[in-house]
């Protein structure tokens, strides 16, 4: 093996590129850089593109942003295209197939109760009440029983549906928990709509009416938004008024009183609600937009190496008005700009084209902007099955997700164990460049550069941290580190200089080792135990389809595979990631899970799998 050291110094003796940077405050950086940075990252994270979200027209201004300046740089289409075009679901629009109709029996003296004819109420969709976005369509209709906040917990001695029968009938249930709204608590795992959902589902309930836990926004209906981590549930959920639902509950029991009861005992309340039935019907169906990830290439000096290809790209895409992503917890909706997630990764990618541009690799490189990432890699998942560029050309793929908040100089890289040679090429180049690395080896994260990986393909993912303006509409331009992104940019440029002009193709390595903890509390699932599958987001009715298992792990060995859809565990239904993470909670290391999948062309084939858990590292 070359020693790196030796080999650099006198690579750049050779090629005549000019020395590393000092650190950040000796900086002497050309100031129309500087301009150019602060430039694209003001502009991509103004108000005029209204954060970016997919299928509207901020981030089509945003593309064309990008293509006009790939152009003027003298970037090159493929096959006369600086655009991949494709439909992304952003939501859910209601049909006109959507009613509540309720049929209430008002006790009458001396006349018996099956001789009294209901009085009829119709509620107000949208209004009154609001289909969520995971629910499914059809009609149903029963008897209504309070289940309190819909939860089974075993661990906590607690469970709302104890002693009473939901079997195909309506259960209410209230947000959040009986610990209260702030999301903490013995409770907070349980705490989820899309838990309480599943739970309602296994008890045989046919709905699930959901209320606020209260105060001033108690009737405020939210918008059934599409969900990438399984929009279906399995059954029809729905949010309604409290206000409105509030009023069949009889004197005695009545709503209020009893949720505070439930939060000062931690006992259930649940009970069947007396002279009432409903009769539910909903129909949606997705709101698929047009978006398009951007891209464009420079073609590289050696005719042997030049079919050979580095990929650098980063999402331009955000959150629009935010989202359930969103950490904001104002009452006003606000532009979640994204300034660090990820205008400054986008104008990363637009200056080491430009470096690029006017200094070639001998390989070529394909620079690239991925829309819809925060709807769980969406752009660069559909490239990765549809790439311009076949993947088996590509030997590297360099992810700029949140560059924009360097401090002290430490950057953050994911995927260092996806290739043999990156640790060694990594920390060499760190030492030169007067930059603190914090290396982590997994090859998969929540950015784009995991759809790659998932193709075999070596992964790089630079990142300066998170922050507090995380998700937030206080993530602007004026808080980005802008002489941060050209020391980060020269770091990046190094490393794929010497990759893209390097004799030998760069090795690909699956991360057999998790780098991640597991969980300790809060909302998560499954901390104690290993199961290893890599979820997909491609959605389907059948189950919870996964896209592979982790190496060295408990599904992996067990003989789980690449596009399996997992539909039943220990016998019990799963049709969503959702679903499969609340029942692996239940377990215990040493545990079997008996699961069952489909695989095959059409899904054909149907296997039971034993899978031993096993304790996370």
């Amino acid at each position: 093996m070359i020693h790196y050291v030796k080999f650099i110094a006198v690579y750049f003796l050779l090629y005549g590129l000019p020395l590393f940077s000092q650190a950040e405050d000796t900086l002497a950086i050309e100031p129309t850089e500087i301009d150019r940075i602060t430039e694209h990252v003001q502009y991509l994270a103004s108000d005029e593109l209204r954060g970016r979200f997919p299928g509207t027209p901020g981030i089509q201004l945003a593309a064309d942003y990008i293509e006009q300046k790939f152009k003027a740089t003298g970037l090159l289409p493929v096959d006369g295209k600086y655009r991949q075009g494709f439909p992304v679901t952003v939501g859910k629009k209601l049909t006109a197939d959507n009613s509540v109709k309720f049929n209430v029996i008002i006790p009458k003296v001396g006349i018996p109760m099956d001789r009294i004819k209901p009085v009829v109420k119709k509620w107000t969709t949208g209004k009154d009440w609001i289909p969520l976005g995971f629910s499914e369509n059809g009609k149903e209709s029963g008897e209504l029983v309070f289940a309190g906040y819909g939860i089974t917990a075993e661990k906590l001695n607690y469970d709302d549906y104890g002693g009473v029968d939901v079997k195909d009938k309506v259960v209410i249930v209230i947000m959040d928990s009986p610990d209260g709204e702030d999301g903490s608590g013995d409770f907070a795992r349980y705490s989820s709509l899309r838990y309480k959902t599943t739970n309602a589902r296994d008890h045989g309930a046919s709905a699930i009416v959901f209320v606020k836990y209260g105060g001033d926004s108690s009737h405020v209906l939210l918008k059934p938004g599409y969900e990438f981590l399984g929009s279906n549930s399995g059954m029809i959920a729905l949010q309604s008024s409290r206000t409105k639902i509030a009023k069949f509950f009889p004197r005695g029991k009545s709503l209020y009183p009893l949720q505070m009861k439930i939060n000062k005992t931690k006992q259930p309340q649940s009970y069947i609600l007396p002279n009432v039935t409903v009769e539910i019907s909903v129909g949606m169906e997705n709101d698929d937009r047009p978006t398009e990830n951007v891209f464009g290439i420079i073609k590289g000096t050696s005719p042997d190496l030049s079919d050979e290809f580095v990929v650098i790209g980063a999402h331009y895409d955000h959150l629009g008005y935010g989202g359930k992503s969103s950490t904001y917890r104002g009452k006003k909706a606000r532009i979640h700009n994204g300034a660090d997630d990820n205008a400054s990764g986008v104008a990363g990618v637009l200056e080491l084209a430009k470096r690029i541009k006017a200094n070639p690799m001998k390989r070529s490189v394909l620079l690239m902007a991925f829309t819809g990432e925060e709807m769980g890699l969406v752009g660069s998942a559909y490239y990765a099955d549809n790439p311009v560029i076949p993947n088996e050309k590509v030997i590297a793929m360099f992810n700029l997700d949140m560059v924009g908040r360097l401090r002290k100089n430490n950057l953050k890289i994911f995927g260092i164990g996806t290739s043999p040679l990156f640790a060694e090429i990594i920390d060499t180049f760190a030492v030169l460049d007067s930059i603190h690395i914090s290396k982590l080896r997994d090859g998969f994260g929540p950015s784009d550069h995991s759809s790659f990986y998932k193709k075999d393909i070596p992964v790089l993912h630079f990142f300066t941290g998170v922050h507090g303006d995380y998700h937030h509409p206080n993530d602007d331009w004026d808080k980005v580190n802008y002489k941060g992104i050209s020391h980060v940019l020269n770091y990046i440029e190094s490393v794929a200089r010497y990759i893209g002009d390097a004799g030998s193709r760069l090795e690909f390595s699956e991360v057999i080792v998790p780098d991640k903890k597991p969980s300790s509390g809060g909302k998560g699932y499954g901390g104690k135990i290993w199961f290893g599958i890599i979820p997909s987001f491609e959605q389907t009715e059948l189950g919870c389809k996964i896209s592979g298992t982790s190496p060295g792990s408990p599904a992996r060995k067990a003989g789980l595979k690449n596009d399996d859809v997992v539909i039943e565990i220990n016998g019990r239904l799963i049709k969503n990631l959702h679903d499969l993470t609340y029942r692996i909670y239940e377990y215990e290391p040493g545990d079997v899970l008996s699961v069952r999948v489909l695989r095959g062309r059409n899904y054909q084939i149907e296997k039971l799998i034993d899978v031993p858990l096993v304790l996370r590292k």
